[in-house]
């Protein structure tokens, strides 16, 4: 939410993807595979707000996708 109490622009995108997707899932789980554009939109549609998903989602052992980017 924005200060003055409006929708912010991230839960604006977050309810835009969960509409686009509504017939993907049910009682918060999903029933088939939903593609999403990129690392930023999974965080909107997970958490409806903006998040850092490259820091947030983490594999099985704990790494981000951050860490997988990266070249050393």
């Amino acid at each position: 939410m924005n200060k003055n109490g409006s929708i912010g622009f991230a839960a604006k995108m977050g309810q835009k993807i969960r509409e686009d997707h509504q017939q993907s899932f049910k009682d918060f789980k999903t029933t088939e595979d939903i593609i999403l554009k990129s690392v930023n939109e999974v965080g909107l549609f997970l958490y409806f707000a903006g998040t850092n998903s490259w820091l947030v989602l983490k594999d099985a052992k704990g790494q981000t996708i951050d860490a997988w980017t990266r070249v050393n």
